[in-house]
C-alpha cells in the first residue's frame, strides 16, 4: 500500500507553512503600518471633537468611585479597542494559526493594548505640542514593535524568534514600568490602584510566559499569582510617603524578579547562581529606589 503524505498544499504542511512566511511577510508589514497609521490618527481626530464632560458616581467595593466621562475618558478607552483588533487582524494571517496549532490569540493582545494604553495615558498628561508629537511618535514605534515581535514569536522555530521575545520582553518591562508609575502618581485609594497593578501585572505576565508553549492554564496560574504579588506590593507603598519614580522602580523591580524566577523554574535552569543574580538585581534596585526618593 502506498504510504500518502500530508498534501503539500495543505497549510498543516511544513513546505506550505514556509512558502506562506515568505508571501505574507509583506503583507503582515502592510497591515502592522494600516494599524499604526490608524493609531496615530486617533488622538488627533479626536482633538478636535469636544465632548461634553460628564460624571457619574458609584459604589466599588463599597467605596465610591467618581467616574468621569470625557474625550480623554474616549481617548483611553478607544485606542486600546482599537489595538486588539488590529493585533488580532495581524495574527490571524500568520501560518500556525491558519493551522491551527495556535489555538488562542487574546494573550498576545496584552502587551500591545497596554502600550496602548500607557500611550493614552501619557498624551492626556502632556500640555506642550512638541513633546505630545514626539511621545505619540514613540508611543506608535513601540505598538509596531510589538506587533512584529507577537507575530515572529506565534512560531518557536522561525527564524528571528530569539530576538523577537527579547524586544517583546524589554518592551513590556517598558510598558510595566510607565503604567505602574502612572498609576502610583494618582494617588488613588488602593482599592483602585491595587486593583489597576493587579490586572496590568498579571496580564503582561500571561503574555511573557509564553502560554502557547508551556500552557494557557499553567501560565495563567502563574500569571495571577505574579499579578497578586506586585498588587499588595502596591498596597503597601501607598502608605509609604516615596517618589512616583521610586514606587515604579520598585514595583518594576518585584514584576521582573518573578517573571524571571519563573521562566528560569519551566527553563530548568534554577540554580544558586540564578538566585544570586536575581538578589544582586533586587539590591540594586534599592539602591535606585533609595536615590529617586526625593525626586518628586
Amino acid at each position: 500500500m502506498q504510504n500518502v503524505g500530508p498534501d503539500p498544499a495543505s497549510p498543516a504542511h511544513p513546505a506550505a507553512r514556509d512558502a506562506d512566511r515568505g508571501l505574507t511577510a509583506a503583507f503582515v508589514r502592510e497591515r502592522v503600518l494600516a494599524l499604526v497609521g490608524l493609531i496615530a490618527l486617533t488622538p488627533l481626530a479626536l482633538l478636535v471633537v469636544e465632548l461634553p464632560a460628564r460624571s457619574a458616581t458609584l459604589n466599588f467595593l463599597g467605596s465610591p468611585l467618581s467616574i468621569n466621562l470625557s474625550t480623554d475618558s474616549l481617548l483611553l478607552i478607544l485606542i486600546p479597542v482599537l489595538t486588539c483588533a488590529g493585533v488580532d487582524w495581524v495574527l490571524r494571517d500568520h501560518p500556525d494559526v491558519r493551522a491551527g496549532e495556535v489555538p488562542y490569540l487574546f494573550p498576545f493582545w496584552i502587551a500591545p493594548a497596554f502600550a496602548a494604553l500607557a500611550l493614552s495615558l501619557l498624551l492626556t498628561r502632556i500640555p506642550t505640542w512638541p513633546l505630545w508629537i514626539v511621545t505619540l511618535v514613540i508611543g506608535v514605534t513601540m505598538i509596531a514593535t510589538l506587533v512584529f515581535a507577537e507575530y515572529v514569536s506565534l512560531s518557536p522555530n522561525a527564524r528571528g524568534y530569539a530576538i523577537a521575545r527579547l524586544a517583546l520582553t524589554g518592551v513590556s518591562y517598558a510598558i510595566a514600568f510607565a503604567l505602574f508609575t502612572l498609576i502610583y502618581s494618582a494617588r488613588e485609594r488602593s482599592i483602585i490602584s491595587a486593583t489597576l497593578t493587579t490586572l496590568i501585572a498579571a496580564g503582561l505576565a500571561l503574555d511573557l510566559m509564553a502560554p502557547h508553549i508551556i500552557g494557557l492554564r499553567t501560565a495563567a496560574v502563574f500569571a495571577g499569582v505574579i499579578g497578586l504579588i506586585v498588587g499588595q506590593t502596591t498596597w503597601a507603598l501607598n502608605y509609604w510617603n516615596i517618589s512616583n519614580w521610586s514606587a515604579g522602580v520598585l514595583l518594576l523591580t518585584v514584576f521582573y524578579v518573578l517573571i524571571g524566577l519563573s521562566q528560569q523554574y519551566f527553563q530548568d535552569r534554577l540554580s544558586r547562581a540564578v538566585l544570586i543574580e536575581f538578589v544582586v538585581v533586587a539590591l540594586v534596585a534599592l539602591v535606585v529606589v533609595w536615590q529617586l526618593a526625593g525626586v518628586r
